[in-house]
């Protein structure tokens, strides 16, 4: 029934598209089409009020071709602000509002029904005084003009006036090359009586129903996840809501807690029929949520956007002995950027979450310069060793030494000798008192060998040709290293207040600009200690707006100085490897440790997808979890198998019980010489199968089977994993339960 239904139905709308083309072409004979060569300086009357109207012509209709690449072309309707992009590849119709054909079957009605037509949606609270509460509009509830629409190179611009409200949204649409680029120009931004809390441009581009096809969200949650396309979903308040970089806690209100994993990455995308697009959100990503909404909460659509957000409530202090606040918004403080959101069209044959992974993949090469992996003969074993940590005690605090500089160098030397020839040594709590000893400048704690001691095993690692980082957090203090005062440079939110971080321990939260102030100086110690480089905690991790005076940041840049931190250090010459960072440490990042592969499990997700990891293997060596830290170890090293994860164990030469009680680090079973021989048999394993794919991109993974994956290596090398508990059959291949197989390339 669903394919009699729509075929009629597109022949029906092509005969409406036809007769209106023939119409236009008669009544432009003299002037021709308006094409890219003159549209630059061309301004088209504004059409006034756009007119809500009942019936088919609901949808914009009067499209006019305003420019063209060798892979796309834009239409435009200057009625309504609404464009079309052709594909020349394949033939598919991509549209600014939702997909036609399922218009007239469309239930949603009211204000829903305004939204889904519209091309931009906001929300509003007046905060002139009064008691108010925050209320969504759109273009046709307001009955808005499109105002100052001219042709520009590639594209169009114009300006969305809601008089009624007295906003303006200036906007810019543009093709190139094989995308569309969309963003908001934030210096023609204006309100009045009105705040802005924010804007959503073109929400529902590419927007499906499900009925017909086996289409599909993409979330960046976790390494990524897909929220699939359900016909007659009786789901009807659940959505997929999270900000990019994670929460801003200088705006967190009633203790906010993420919860699910941080947004990593500035992505989102869809998936229908043989359609499929990525979407990278470029400037001003520190203020996007990314909403996806699932067929049935809002209507019968599956549509997926960047919210760009203009104002966050926050908490005022009044008394803050009696620990008193309410929460508010500040009229005069609006977060300033343009926001460029750039839609990435793919071919069929990549119209897949691997066809996007694999173009985000080519976009962070182009943006930030990654080349393919100069890889060894075997895969890089990370090896992280605890140096200190501390236990509260009832006077001071008690110090744990585990593993001094002469033991990291017998952990190392055994290793070594068993097989293990390619690793990458992190020092953690290296630092005077210990790990939880947040902040810097510090030196080598004495009590593990001091500096000495540190240079005498860094020579020795370099013998071995193996490089030594010293993991660091510049982003906690604990109000006593190095002249550190927390009223001088610590974080502080809208309200005043020095934030600390949440959780068994507090510590003050440092403002970024301060790293800066000690940083020459602490590039300078790590250089003469001889070590390769470091690996950041904090930094790459934590994006936050600052209120602090002495170093006041835009949440932007924050995102920004802290880039510039881990270029100080590549400059320098020395290594940078991010812990759990977010993708715009990139342009600096020689690995990434602790890379995410699962996602949050939300009712509405169907999987986690190796996204994150199709975009980095072969560019950027990554792990995920410690090794030895598996709830479920051999499912978890068939996942690292599935997803082309290095292996990662975390050391102590002493024996791990002594962390039971210590103040930050809590891992379960670090003992050394519990590990040994399971760790040098699993590198051996893990060898075997990854060790000539470390320098090869992924450029497949399926489903070949309910609890069987397949991934496929550029070389041709393809590795199934069976996480089932029954063999799995295809042909001649078997792959045992809670097993895999490799099968060579060529």
């Amino acid at each position: 029934m669903t394919l009699i239904r729509r075929i009629p139905l597109k022949v029906w709308i092509s005969v409406i598209l036809i007769v209106g083309l023939a119409t236009y072409v008669l009544l432009n004979l003299e002037t021709g089409p308006l094409n890219q060569r003159t549209a630059s300086t061309e301004t088209l009357p504004s059409p006034g009020a756009i007119k809500v109207e009942p019936g088919p012509a609901e949808l914009p209709s009067n499209f006019q071709t305003i420019a063209e690449t060798n892979v796309l072309q834009l239409k435009f309707d200057s009625k309504t602000g609404h464009f079309q992009v052709h594909d020349k590849r394949n033939g598919n119709v991509w549209y600014s509002y939702p997909d036609p054909e399922d218009w007239l079957v469309e239930k949603q009605q009211g204000t829903w029904r305004n939204h889904l037509r519209s091309p931009v949606m906001f929300r509003y609270i007046d905060l002139t005084g009064k008691i108010s509460q925050p209320k969504e509009s759109n273009l046709l509830e307001e009955q808005g003009t499109l105002e100052n629409v001219q042709l520009i190179d590639g594209g169009f611009r114009l300006t969305f006036s809601m008089p009624s409200k007295e906003i303006e949204i200036p906007i810019e649409v543009k093709i190139e090359n094989d995308s569309v680029v969309t963003r908001i120009i934030d210096s023609g931004v204006k309100e009045g009586k009105l705040s802005l809390l924010w804007v959503r441009l073109y929400p529902f581009f590419g927007a499906e129903h499900s009925e017909g096809q086996e289409g599909y969200l993409f979330i960046p949650d976790g390494s990524g996840a897909l929220i699939p396309y359900i016909q007659d979903s009786t789901n009807v308040n659940r959505v997929y809501q999270e900000p990019v970089y994670g929460i801003d806690i200088s705006f967190a209100v009633n203790n906010d807690i993420a919860s699910r994993k941080t947004v990593k990455m500035p992505v989102f995308g869809a998936k229908s029929y043989d359609k499929a697009y990525l979407a990278v959100i470029e400037d001003g990503a520190e203020y996007v949520e990314i909403i996806g909404s699932p067929s049935g909460v809002f209507s019968g659509y599956n549509w997926i956007t960047a919210q760009q957000n203009y104002r966050q409530s926050y908490r005022q202090v009044t008394n803050r002995a009696k620990n008193r606040s309410f929460i508010t918004y500040n009229k005069d403080f609006r977060f300033d950027s343009d926001r460029v959101v750039r839609y990435i069209l793919l071919d069929k044959p990549k119209a897949n979450y691997v066809g996007m992974g694999e173009r985000y993949r080519q976009y962070l090469m182009d943006a930030y310069g990654l080349q393919k992996l100069q890889a060894k003969d075997k895969l890089p074993m990370l090896v992280s060793l605890i140096g200190a940590e501390r236990e509260r005690g009832l006077v001071t605090d008690r110090y744990l030494p585990s593993t001094t500089t002469s033991d990291a160098m017998k952990i190392v030397q055994r290793l070594y000798g068993l097989g293990v020839e390619n690793m990458i040594v992190n020092y953690v709590g290296w630092q005077e008192g210990g790990y939880s000893n947040f902040g810097a400048p510090l030196k080598v704690d004495k009590r593990l060998g001091g500096d000495t001691g540190m240079k005498q095993f860094v020579q020795f690692a370099n013998t071995l040709d193996i490089p030594v980082l010293l993991q660091t957090n510049y982003l906690q203090n604990d109000g006593n290293v190095a002249g550190f005062n927390d009223k001088r440079h610590g974080l502080r939110d809208l309200g005043g207040s020095v934030l600390k971080s949440r959780g068994r321990n507090s510590f003050t939260l440092v403002s970024a600009g301060y790293v800066n102030t000690f940083l020459d100086k602490e590039i300078k110690y790590f250089k003469d200690l001889g070590v390769a480089g470091a690996s950041f905690e904090g930094i790459g991790n934590w994006v936050n707006s600052d209120f602090n005076t002495n170093f006041p940041s835009s949440r932007e840049g924050t995102r920004e100085l802290q880039q510039n931190i881990l270029k100080q250090f590549k400059d320098a010459g020395l290594k940078v490897w991010g812990i759990e960072s977010n993708f715009f440490v990139l342009q600096s990042a020689d690995g990434m440790i602790a890379l995410e592969d699962d996602y949050s499990y939300d009712s509405f997700s169907s999987q986690a997808v190796p996204f994150a990891q199709i975009a980095l293997h072969g560019l950027v060596p990554y792990t995920s979890q410690f090794s030895n830290e598996r709830q479920e170890f051999r499912k978890q090293f068939l996942h690292d198998l599935e997803y082309g994860s290095n292996p990662s164990y975390v050391f102590m030469y002493e024996n791990g019980e002594d962390l039971k009680y210590a103040l930050e680090l809590h891992y379960f079973s670090p003992s050394f010489s519990d590990w040994e021989t399971t760790a040098v048999a699993e590198y051996q394993e893990l060898n075997e199968v990854l060790g000539d794919v470390q320098d090869q991109f992924i450029v497949n993974h399926r489903t070949l089977a309910p609890e069987v994956k397949e991934t496929t290596y550029s070389n041709g090398k393809r590795i199934i994993v069976n996480y089932g508990t029954e063999p799995y059959r295809n042909g001649n291949i078997v792959v045992g339960p809670m097993d895999y197989r490799v099968i060579r390339g060529g």
